[in-house]
């Protein structure tokens, strides 16, 4: 039986504790927020940052039927600068199979990169290349070569290989 990617535990490899900073770049519909918020709890703040205002929204509910008042939705597009949270402010960034939605990756990291606290984590996620019965596009996809070389171009520096699943992997990586 084929393993499919469990949030939590990524999330959990990351090292991530209670009353830090997250901030989920391109978060849909809360898959890497919720738990996030769960581990960083009241003392902690996740900003769950996407360009669809309906994923937001639905983030933000899920949020509050667990009682997690610790999530912050902010509408963005992330090829442009995010101005909304604090530079150096983020214990963690998480970019979860977002890169390859997006057309200019570039201003992506360099937001992920600047919000990032010095010895912050950068956690990666992105669909394996090869054959799968769903998922993006075969041309849609980053090897996890192509990816680490391009994370590394922004000053990042890799820290681990994180248990993912048969169609993803992790990666973090540290500023």
């Amino acid at each position: 039986m084929q393993k499919f990617i469990n949030p939590p535990n990524v999330i959990a490899e990351t090292g991530l504790k209670n009353g830090q900073v997250v901030a989920d770049l391109g978060c849909g519909s809360g898959f890497y927020s919720i738990p996030s918020a769960q581990i960083v709890g009241n003392s902690g703040k996740v900003y769950a940052v996407d360009i669809q205002e309906s994923k937001l929204a639905y983030t933000q509910s899920t949020a509050h039927q667990i009682g997690y008042k610790n999530v912050v939705t902010i509408t963005a597009n992330l090829e442009q600068p995010l101005e909304e949270i604090p530079e150096g402010s983020c214990d963690l960034v998480i970019v979860a199979s977002i890169l390859h939605e997006i057309g200019d990756r570039k201003p992506l990291l360099t937001n992920a990169y600047k919000i990032l606290k010095t010895g912050g984590k950068l956690l990666a996620v992105e669909w394996k290349k090869g054959f799968t019965v769903f998922g993006p596009a075969q041309d849609r996809r980053i090897s996890q070569e192509d990816l680490e070389q391009f994370i590394l171009g922004f000053g990042f520096r890799k820290h681990q290989d994180l248990d993912a699943d048969d169609f993803h992997y992790a990666l973090t990586f540290i500023k």
